[in-house]
C-alpha cells in the first residue's frame, strides 16, 4: 500500500516545484526579510480572531496582540505587556506590572483595561482548549493604573506558561499592541514592525492613523503562508521559503521523498499526548484487561523505526512524561519489563482463549489522518495485532472508529493537564474515580500533595486502558542554517517577531 503511493508524492514534488518556479519570484537571503510556510491539513486562512486557532492562526496572533508574557525563541516565559511580575509565597496571586505602552490605534495601555480584556477572553475561550485550564483563575484585579493581580483557586507552578499562550494575545476593539502589525493578507500573510498610531492633537483617546517616519521607514517583514505539507516542501525546496513550521509524524515521508538535507530537518522536544484514545468499547474491547492486550501487543520501538528521518522519537507506556514523576509511584504498567516475544505469547494466549468462549473478536476500527505517515502507522500496528489473533481497520478522523489517535503537545508542563484530557468530560471511555481523583487534585493547595494525587490517579488511568500511550508527539521544522531568530524548543513555538530581529516588547 506504502509502497504504491510514493511514486505519486514524487511526482507531485516534481510538478509542485514547477509551477511554483513559474508563479513565484525568489528571494536572496536576507536578515530583514524572512519566508515562512507553515504547515495546515484543513482550512489554511491565517484568522487570528477567534478561539480555536490553527498553528498559522495563533503564530499571527501572537505577533500581533501580545498578552501579559509570551514566549520567545527558545520556548521561554518572557515579559510583553507585562515588564515584570511577582509571586506570592503560597503561590496563589500573580501580580504583574505594565510596560508604559499603546495599543495599535494610540490609546494608553492601562491596567483597568487589560483587566477587563482579559476577563472577556478567559470567558471566551471556556470551548477551547486552554479554556478548562483557565478555570483555575479566581479573580482578576487592575489595582493601579499599570498593576494587575491574578488570584487563583490553588496554586498552579506553570501559570506563566499558560499565559504565554497565543490565545492569551489581547484585542482592544480589534487593535493589538504589537510586536508587530499587519501588513497585508492576500497570497500571504505579510507582517511589519508594530504600526503605532499617532493621537490626534496629543490626545490619547484619538484613532487617526498615522504612523511616524522610523516605524514607515523599517524594512523588516515576515511573509507567512499556511498550506498543505506538499506544497511547503516543495517551496522550501525550491528557494522560496526559509522556514517550514507545524510538521507532523504524518507529514515525514513527505520529507523523504522532498530531498530535505537531514542537517535542516530539526526536531522539537515537546511533550504532549501521542496515542489511541477509546472512543466505545464493546465487546472484547468493554473489559480493561482485554484493552491492555492492545496495548501490549504493540512493538513501540519497531514502530518508531518505521519513520527513519527522526532518529529521536521516544516511545511511552505512560501518560505523564517521566520529568513530572513523583518518588515512589511508578505508573508504568506491570508488564513494562517483560520483553516483546514474552508479551505477544501472553497476549497470543489470552486471545486464544477469549476466542474459545467468546466467539471472534471483530476488527479494531482506528481513526487517523488521511496521510501516508498514517498509513505506516496503522500498518504496523495491524501487523502487530494479527499477531496475538486480531486484526483492525483503518478510518479516517471524520469516520465512526472504536479508537482514535490523539496527538497534542502540552502547553505547559503540569501533570494535570495530561489527565484532565482523559476525563469523563473529554471521552466516553472513562474512569469516575479518577475524575473524583483529578478534581482532589485540582483543589489541593499543597504542591506536594497535588503532584501525589495526580501520580495515583495516573496509575488508575494506566490500568483502566481507556487511553494507550505510544510516544511523544512530533513536530519538525524546516529551517535554513543559522536562520536567525529560530531554535528548537520544548514548546514547539516559533515567534514571528524573532526572524526578523523585532522583540516581543
Amino acid at each position: 500500500m506504502i509502497h504504491r503511493r510514493r511514486p505519486v508524492f514524487k511526482a507531485f514534488f516534481v510538478i509542485a516545484t514547477a509551477s511554483l518556479f513559474l508563479s513565484s519570484c525568489g528571494m536572496p537571503q536576507d536578515d530583514d526579510r524572512a519566508r515562512v510556510s507553515i504547515i495546515d491539513d484543513g482550512d489554511p486562512a491565517i484568522k487570528p480572531i477567534g478561539i480555536n486557532l490553527n498553528y498559522a492562526s495563533a503564530t499571527a496572533r501572537a505577533a500581533i496582540a501580545k498578552g501579559l508574557v509570551g514566549f520567545d525563541e527558545q520556548g521561554r516565559v518572557v515579559p510583553a505587556l507585562a515588564a515584570r511580575w511577582i509571586v506570592t509565597d503560597d503561590g496563589l496571586s500573580y501580580i504583574f506590572r505594565l510596560h508604559e505602552a499603546k495599543w495599535d490605534d494610540g490609546r494608553q495601555i492601562t491596567s483597568e483595561r487589560v483587566a477587563k480584556l482579559l476577563r472577556q477572553r478567559i470567558k471566551e475561550l471556556r470551548p477551547s482548549r486552554i479554556g478548562e485550564d483557565l478555570q483555575a483563575i479566581d479573580e482578576i484585579i487592575s489595582m493601579t493604573g499599570r498593576v494587575i493581580e491574578i488570584r487563583l483557586k490553588s496554586p498552579h507552578p506553570n501559570f506563566l506558561q499558560l499565559m504565554a499562550q497565543p490565545e492569551m494575545g489581547l484585542f482592544r476593539a480589534s487593535h493589538g499592541a504589537g510586536p508587530m502589525s499587519e501588513v497585508k493578507n492576500d497570497r500571504a500573510y505579510t507582517l511589519g514592525i508594530f504600526n503605532q498610531a499617532s493621537p490626534e492633537n496629543g490626545n490619547d483617546k484619538g484613532d487617526a492613523k498615522s504612523p511616524d517616519n522610523e516605524t514607515e521607514d523599517d524594512p523588516r517583514l515576515v511573509m507567512v503562508r499556511s498550506e498543505s505539507a506538499a506544497k511547503a516542501l516543495a517551496r522550501y525546496t525550491a528557494g522560496y521559503t526559509d522556514l517550514v513550521l507545524n510538521g507532523q509524524f504524518h507529514h515525514l515521508p513527505l520529507v523523504d521523498e522532498s530531498g530535505v538535507s537531514s542537517n535542516d530537518l530539526k526536531l522539537n522536544p515537546v511533550a504532549g499526548l501521542f496515542g489511541l484514545k477509546f472512543l466505545k468499547a464493546n465487546g472484547f474491547w468493554s473489559l480493561p484487561k482485554n484493552r491492555e492486550i492492545l496495548s501490549m501487543a504493540i512493538d513501540r520501538p519497531a514502530l518508531l523505526t518505521s519513520f527513519p528521518s527522526v532518529t529521536a522519537w521516544q516511545s511511552r507506556l505512560k501518560i505523564i512524561p517521566d520529568a513530572l514523576n513523583v518518588a515512589g509511584i511508578n505508573a508504568r504498567p506491570n508488564w513494562a519489563s517483560m520483553n516483546m516475544q514474552a508479551r505477544q505469547k501472553f497476549a497470543r494466549e489470552h486471545v486464544k482463549r477469549w476466542v474459545a468462549l467468546e466467539g471472534p473478536v471483530m476488527p479494531l476500527t482506528i481513526a487517523l489522518p488521511d496521510a501516508s505517515g498514517a498509513d505506516i502507522l496503522f500498518l504496523r500496528i495491524r501487523s502487530d495485532l494479527r499477531r496475538i489473533g486480531l486484526d483492525a481497520r483503518q478510518t479516517t478522523l471524520d469516520q465512526a472508529a472504536d479508537v482514535r489517535l490523539i496527538d497534542e503537545i502540552a502547553p505547559y508542563d503540569s501533570a494535570q493537564w495530561f489527565l484532565s484530557r482523559l476525563t469523563c468530560a473529554k471521552t466516553p471511555v472513562c474512569l469516575n474515580d479518577a475524575d473524583a481523583k483529578i478534581a482532589e487534585g485540582n483543589a489541593a493547595t499543597n504542591l506536594e500533595i497535588k503532584a501525589r494525587i495526580y501520580a495515583e490517579t495516573e496509575v488508575m488511568m494506566v490500568q483502566y486502558y481507556s487511553y494507550i500511550p505510544l510516544a511523544v508527539p512530533v513536530r519538525w521544522s524546516i529551517s535554513r542554517p543559522a536562520q536567525r531568530g529560530f531554535a528548537v524548543n520544548a514548546r514547539g513555538w516559533h515567534p514571528l517577531n524573532s526572524l526578523v530581529g523585532i522583540p516581543i516588547s
